[in-house]
This record gives structure tokens, sequence and C-alpha cells, in this order.
């Protein structure tokens, strides 16, 4: 059978975890979070930032040590067993394919943003959906060409996000942070379950372990830059968004805050060239989604849960063609569903957010069995023990994540009723 390529170093794998997770959520949650709980959304993107170094950590260690594109799945199959491990692949994919579509949704939203101040939901759908396809194709160039595109565009795309927040706190109000829970204290919840999605990309880098040079080594070095541009960029938009647009200002349009914060500080005009930054943004972590989402595809079909054809690799670029081309399809349910029954992305979001959560905690159990050295197995327990103590918090969102669990039980059960035949 065909290989992937180990051509992803150090700097690669920093760029795909900082698009992964910066790009996943900085332009399209701290709006989100500030009108679900004000400035108490603060207190939930800082107790998150410092989870997600531990958090990380076990990833890269994980990846490291069992580098494979299958994953958590391979990581949950090593410690309890193939069914296991096909259980919670199956459950994966239907998290990532619902996962995806979030982001393609916030930047069609901010691309018509700028022609109409309220698109019809009907339109951001159609044309999310164009740009999901548009993805998937430029993903046929291979992680190489993805990975040094993303790179020169990320620095400058970082830059500008840094330069509007330097320009934008000379307007920061501390009177916008009384009352600091407008909502009561119990809204945390509500902005934990927004935030958490943010969060939601340090395991994308696990389905690119056979394409990474030297896994253990790259890995180990690469989390540590990460994290900090990571949480620095996260708290400092979060912070940015809380103390200059003023208490209700985005309400209705939460998902677009970034450019009402432009709007604010320098004009129109400024918050137009915002918009075409978020849309590039959103570009590139929807771009690292997709390719991680395609390898997930590819080694999920090579346990035998999906067709045997998504297995194969175009000999010129090194790439699971038909894995990525399987996502528009994969794409298109959650989509259509949306379009159908009237909805956002925001239900989206809380619906991944639950079951991510559900797929770390069995990581972290996996993790408890695989990782060696007392710092390692102290490390995971942590983030095992909060992962579970944030259950409660999650509370209706859970019933999706329980849908998508018992669908992914079925295709497994169907597997082992054929090979039983």
């Amino acid at each position: 059978m065909a290989t992937l390529r180990r051509s992803l170093g150090v700097p690669g794998l920093v760029i795909h975890y900082v698009t992964s997770v910066v790009g996943v959520g900085i332009l399209i949650l701290p709006g989100h979070a500030a009108a679900e709980a004000g400035p108490l959304s603060l207190l939930a993107w800082a107790l998150l930032i410092i989870y997600s170094y531990p958090l990380a950590l076990t990833f890269a260690r994980l990846s490291g040590q069992y580098p494979s594109a299958r994953g958590i799945a391979g990581f949950v199959g090593s410690a309890f067993g193939e069914r296991a491990g096909r259980w919670v692949g199956a459950f994966l994919v239907l998290s990532l394919l619902i996962a995806n579509p979030v982001l393609g949704l916030a930047a069609a939203r901010y691309l018509l943003n700028m022609w109409e101040p309220d698109p019809s939901d009907l339109k951001v759908v159609l044309l999310g959906l164009v740009i999901m396809v548009g993805s998937i194709l430029f993903n046929l160039f291979g992680v190489r060409t993805s990975s040094l595109v993303q790179g020169a565009v990320l620095v400058t795309l970082i830059t500008f996000l840094v330069v509007v927040m330097i320009i934008a706190m000379p307007s920061a109000d501390s009177a916008h942070l009384t009352p600091f829970a407008p909502h009561g204290m119990s809204s945390l919840g509500a902005a934990l379950i927004v935030c958490f999605f943010g969060f939601i990309g340090w395991e994308n880098a696990a389905p690119v372990a056979e394409e990474v040079v030297d896994p253990a080594r790259t890995f180990r070095k690469a989390i540590a830059l990460a994290v900090f541009v990571i949480g620095f960029l996260y708290l400092a938009m979060a912070a940015t968004i809380v103390l200059v647009v003023p208490p209700g200002t985005a309400e209705g349009s939460q998902i677009t805050a970034f450019t009402t914060l432009l709007r604010i500080v320098s004009g129109e005009t400024m918050s137009q060239v915002g918009g075409v930054v978020a849309v590039v943004l959103l570009l590139l972590a929807t771009n690292a989604w997709v390719l991680g989402t395609s390898r997930v595809i590819y080694s999920t079909a090579r346990e035998g849960l999906l067709p045997a054809a998504l297995t194969k690799i175009s000999a010129r670029r090194g790439v699971p063609y038909l894995a990525l081309f399987s996502l528009i399809a994969g794409y298109g349910v959650p989509v259509g569903l949306l379009a159908v029954t009237g909805s956002t992305e925001e239900r989206l979001i809380t619906a991944t957010s639950a079951a991510f959560l559900l797929i770390f905690l069995f990581t972290f159990l996996a993790a408890h069995r695989l990782l060696t050295g007392r710092g390692a197995r102290a490390c995971n327990a942590g983030v095992a023990i909060t992962a579970a103590a944030m259950l409660p918090f999650f509370g209706a969102s859970l019933v999706y994540a329980a849908v998508l669990m018992l669908l992914a039980l079925l295709m497994v059960g169907r597997k082992q009723d054929v090979q039983t035949r």
C-alpha cells in the first residue's frame, strides 16, 4: 500500500497548529462569547488557555510516540483494542464533518457582510459550501505546498491582527467591565461551550503525524511555540472586543464582531479591510482542517469502516485524493440540514464542542495506558479530570454528541457484521 510522505518539519507543524486552532475561532468566537456572558467571558478564555498547554502536550506526546494518520482512533485502539479504536474513529469522522463547515460558513458571513449588513442565512450556507469545496481542491496540491502558502499568508495576517489590537486599545473603556457578569455567573457555562470550540484543533496535528519528520522531536518543539502564540492571540482579541465594543453593539452579529471593532476604531473603510483579513484567515483555518479531516477519512477507510477506494493516494502529490473528494458529500449533509431547518453555524458550534469534549476524554483515558513517566501521566490525569468537570456545563449540547456516538456505534456494528459473514 502507498504511504504518505514525511515532509513536515517544525515550522510547518507550528503553522498547522496555529491555523488549526487560532483560525478556528479568533475572529468568530470572542464576540459570540461576550454576547453570552459579557466581561465574564474573559475568565472562560483565561481558564481554557491555561488548560490548553497540558491538553496540547498530551496530544503531542501521543503523536510523537504513535505517529499515524489514524490519530485519536489509533491512540484509543492501541490502548483498548481495535473495536474501541474504530468506534472513536467513526465518532471523530462524524464530529469533524459537522465542525469543519463552521469555518467556511463564517468566512461566507464575513464576505457577504462587506456588501450587506445582514445577509440571509441561505446565502451564507450556499457560499459557505462553495468555500469548503474550494479548500478541498486546494489541498489536492499536497501538504508541503499547503504549508508554504499558509505560512507566508499567516505571518502577514497575524501581524495585521496585532496592529489592529494595538490601534484599538486607546479606545478601550474600563466601564465596559461593569457589570462583570451581566447575565449571572451561570453564563460562564455558556461562554465555556463557545470558547471550547476555539481550542478544538490541538488534536488536528495527530492525523498528519505520518507526514512529520522525526515526530518525537518535531512535536515537542512545535507545541511550546504554538501554545504561546495561540494563547496570546486569543486572550488579546477577547479583551479587545470586551473593552472596545460597547455591550450590545454586536448583538445579532457577534460572529462578525471583528469588523464591528474596526468600524468603531477606524471607520467603515478599515472595517472592509478587516473583513478581507477575516475571510483569508478563516480560509487558512479551513484548509488546515480539511487537510486533517481528509487524513482521518483515509485512515478510517484503511480500517474498513469506509470504502477501500478512499485509501488511494496520488502518485504525483502523495495525497489521498479520493478521501478529499469524499468531503464534498460529507460537508454537504450538515450544511444542507442548516439550509432546510433555517439554522446558523452557531448550532454546529455547540454540537461540535460537546462531541469533542467526549472525544478528548476517551483520548485521555487511552493516554493513561499509553504514556510512560510520572510527569506525563500526571499531566494527562489533570486534563482528564478537568475535562470531566466541564461536562455539566455542556447541558443539552451533549444530546447532539450522543446522537453522533450512536451513529458511530452503528457504523462499527455494521463492519463487525460484515466481517462475521
